[in-house]
């Protein structure tokens, strides 16, 4: 399909949401199908090229991603237990080895109560099964709404790297705090102490897990911190900013033959993507 898109299209555009290149992708880049590739985060840029190598025609373009946060309405807390949970797709990769000993292990003044939403066989099979305080719902069971107004943290592990996760989002809309690995999207999204907590391994898990539900002040007002960095970093102004200079860079598409290839950082907030610079060799 995509030899006959290019025959009649003035550009073509792949977008990449994951953190690697998938095989239909590289070989249609091989081909000389694709003239763009979008991006939201740089670490992601720089995962998939290196399965893009050689791709001298190609241009990279970066977007200032933006998050509806009014479909979130911000929870109250009430005291009491000590409720968290995790959210995602139920695949095995999405979940870290170590996840369910970073449950049992972190402390909490009250009783701890979790849900997993995103629970299956397959995981089950890879974790074994949670204490009896810890519920378990397969992905899609629950609306998103309804999950953040139960956990008051989202403390999950993934084996892998995400790019930008939705979940962290939610979560900062929510008022549901989180504690989740040092790498990734998480760090775009995440200031370490101030809107949520980001670990190193499992021992920091445990740590920062038990420090959130000992610490009622310090945990309020990393809710309202995330609130309103999810507003002002993520949200629409800036993201139509960017977008408009994909428009531009489509538009030019016509006048670049024979340019060498380009990375356009449209994104207006550097301390979220990156300045320009050369693509990695």
């Amino acid at each position: 399909m995509l030899p006959e898109i290019r025959k009649h299209a003035r550009t073509t555009t792949f977008v990449n949401c994951m953190s690697w290149a998938f095989d239909a992708e590289v070989a249609a880049v091989q081909q000389g199908l694709i003239d763009f590739e979008l991006y939201q985060t740089v670490h992601s840029m720089e995962k998939i090229a290196e399965r893009l190598q050689g791709a001298n025609e190609l241009e990279r373009l970066l977007i200032h991603p933006y998050f509806h946060a009014a479909d979130f309405p911000f929870q109250p807390r009430e005291p009491g237990l000590f409720r968290f949970g995790r959210i995602s797709r139920s695949a095995p990769d999405k979940f870290g080895k170590k996840q369910l000993w970073i449950y049992e292990t972190m402390t909490a003044p009250e009783h701890k109560q979790g849900l997993i939403l995103g629970w299956g066989a397959e995981v089950e099979k890879k974790l074994g099964r949670p204490p009896f305080w810890i519920g378990t719902m397969p992905s899609s069971s629950l609306s998103q709404q309804a999950f953040y107004q139960f956990a008051e943290a989202v403390i999950m592990t993934t084996a892998g790297t995400e790019n930008l996760p939705r979940v962290g989002f939610e979560a900062m809309a929510s008022g549901s705090v989180l504690v989740v690995d040092d790498r990734g999207g998480w760090q775009l999204q995440v200031e370490d102490g101030k809107t949520g907590w980001l670990c190193k391994d499992e021992r920091e898990f445990v740590y920062k897990a038990s420090r959130l539900a000992h610490e009622k002040n310090e945990a309020a007002d990393m809710r309202h911190a995330a609130r309103q960095k999810l507003e002002t970093t993520w949200g629409l102004n800036p993201a139509m900013e960017s977008w408009s200079r994909v428009f531009e860079a489509w538009e030019a598409k016509r006048d670049s033959e024979g340019i060498m290839p380009r990375i356009v950082n449209v994104s207006t907030n550097r301390n979220v993507l990156t300045e320009d610079r050369p693509w990695p060799a």
